[in-house]
Parts: C-alpha cells; sequence; structure tokens
C-alpha cells in the first residue's frame, strides 16, 4: 500500500499517541525476540498455543500467524540445482492422527543431491461432503546436518492431498537421529476469508 494512498483514506490521521507507544513496544519485543533465537526457527507447541488462545481470547491461526512471522525467513536457492540420478526409494511411513485428520509421511525417493519427500493429509470424516483442505504448512527436518526444505509441489483435493517437499542435502538411509515436523508455513500477508455463494437458480434472459 502506497503513503499517498493511506493519507487519503484518513487512516494516517486515525493513528494515535496511545497506539503509537504500543506499537514501539510490539517492536522492541521483535528485536529482542530476533536477538535471543540468534537465527534459528523457533515456534510453540500445540498445548501452549491451545493454552494461550484461551487464556488471551485469540483465534489458534491469528496466534500462529503472528508468532510464525517473527522466524526470519531462511534464504532460499537462486536456482534449482538438479536432483542428479535416483538412487532408490526410501520408505518412511510415519502416521500420525490429530483430531479429525491424518497426516502420513509416507516416503522419500532418493536423489544424488537431493531427497523428494511425500506427505499426505487426509480428513477422516466419512460423512463430509464439502471438503476442500488448504495445508499452510511447511516441513521442518532438525538432525546432526542443517536440511534445507522447500515445497515442490502437491496433488489432490478435497478431503485428501499431497504435498512434497524437496530436502537438501540428501536424507540417509537410517533415520534413527532425524525428526519431522510440519509447522504452519508464512509466505506473505493472511488471505481473507470468503463466503461461499452456491448460484443453482435458472436465469432466463428475455
Amino acid at each position: 500500500m502506497e503513503w499517498s494512498r493511506v493519507s487519503i483514506r484518513g487512516l494516517k490521521h486515525a493513528y494515535n499517541e496511545e497506539t503509537k507507544q504500543i506499537d514501539e513496544q510490539i517492536l522492541r519485543l521483535v528485536r529482542q525476540r530476533k536477538a535471543v533465537s540468534e537465527g534459528k526457527q523457533l515456534f510453540p507447541d500445540t498445548e501452549l498455543l491451545q493454552q494461550w488462545s484461551a487464556e488471551l481470547g485469540l483465534e489458534l491461526p491469528e496466534i500462529s500467524r503472528i508468532l510464525g512471522s517473527l522466524n526470519e525467513s531462511v534464504p532460499r536457492r537462486q536456482y534449482w540445482d538438479e536432483p542428479g540420478a535416483l538412487l532408490g526409494v526410501l520408505p518412511i511411513m510415519k502416521v500420525i492422527q490429530d483430531g479429525d485428520f491424518e497426516y502420513a509421511l509416507t516416503h522419500s525417493m532418493q536423489y544424488e543431491n537431493s531427497s523428494m519427500l511425500t506427505v499426505e493429509i487426509k480428513y477422516l470424516k466419512e460423512t463430509a461432503e464439502h471438503i476442500s483442505i488448504e495445508a499452510l504448512l511447511t516441513l521442518v527436518i532438525l538432525g546432526k546436518t542443517e536440511y534445507e526444505v522447500n515445497i515442490h509441489g502437491g496433488r489432490g483435493g478435497s478431503a485428501q492431498i499431497q504435498l512434497h517437499f524437496m530436502v537438501t542435502p540428501p536424507l540417509p538411509e537410517k533415520l534413527d537421529d532425524i525428526e519431522f515436523s510440519l509447522v504452519p508455513a508464512f509466505g506473505g500477508l493472511a488471505r481473507p476469508r470468503t463466503v461461499e455463494v452456491t448460484l443453482d437458480k435458472q436465469i432466463d434472459f428475455t
């Protein structure tokens, strides 16, 4: 948004001293938080998020967006390296059920220079007739090696989807010391929720 348009719409004049003081405190805390995190991607667990949601009266997605935006973005590659020759398929099959959803980290396609991991997400309620999963998630991999993970497309729709993640360097054959987590992904401003309107009435142009 251009600053000139902010002034035209009157938003600039609505800003007051009380809001200014609060915003300044927030910015100072953001700077302090960045110094403490030292560039690491830090995010609380679900239990703590739910606790804060109940205590503060804020929705979980809102808290997740705010805290996720405090993590510094990991620099992305300026180009895609060639994955190299396909070496094999590494079965993983880590399956977790959370509420009405099932998350399955199924396998990794192992290439010379990278790995391609597949995550399947399924809505378990059979009574749901109209649902479309919007997974604003990314994959975090923790181990002795520092891994770069980038979303690499997906497929599916409605109540079941697949997400593909490109991982560099490639994963080892033994995953005993590797931890996988899906965390909220923040690639920009949250989009406003829309209301679906169904048009099913005959219209005659006379």
